[in-house]
């Protein structure tokens, strides 16, 4: 029987996909510059609160479960989420202003931060990946 942990995973793993094929692209071909980077401003922020709640309801479920590893894995995505949203993000925008601002570091930094970012979302998205396909494994 699928827990619903794995359903809170797959629900992580759809939004992450989601936003990456369609949203990102379609922002950005759609949007000017800085009307793409008022949006985006707003949407990352909610966007990694919505998945800090759905990993840290996995994270309960697991744990109520006993699944020891799975609420494991599920704080770490948890905390992912948490380092987007409150540190990581911050940063990043820091940096973008300051480089609109003619700050020619500031490029370097926004690049940087913007690699950490995007390299957690994989991390999470990966790792959602694994507990849901491990366990579906398992039930099969």
């Amino acid at each position: 029987m699928i827990s619903t942990a794995i359903i809170f995973h797959a629900a992580i793993i759809g939004f992450m996909v989601f936003f990456s094929a369609v949203v990102a692209q379609s922002v950005f071909k759609t949007l000017s510059q800085k009307a793409a980077g008022a949006f985006l401003r707003v949407l990352f922020p909610r966007m990694f609160i919505f998945g800090l709640i759905l990993s840290l309801m996995a994270s309960a479920v697991a744990a109520y479960d006993g699944v020891a590893q799975m609420a494991l894995l599920s704080i770490f995505v948890s905390t992912g989420f948490v380092v987007n949203a409150f540190v990581v993000t911050p940063i990043i925008n820091k940096q973008r202003d300051a480089m609109l601002e003619g700050d020619d570091t500031a490029g370097k930094k926004f690049k940087h931060f913007h690699f950490v970012s995007v390299a957690i979302f994989l991390v999470q998205l990966l790792t959602s990946s694994y507990i849901v396909v491990t366990n579906i494994i398992q039930d099969i």
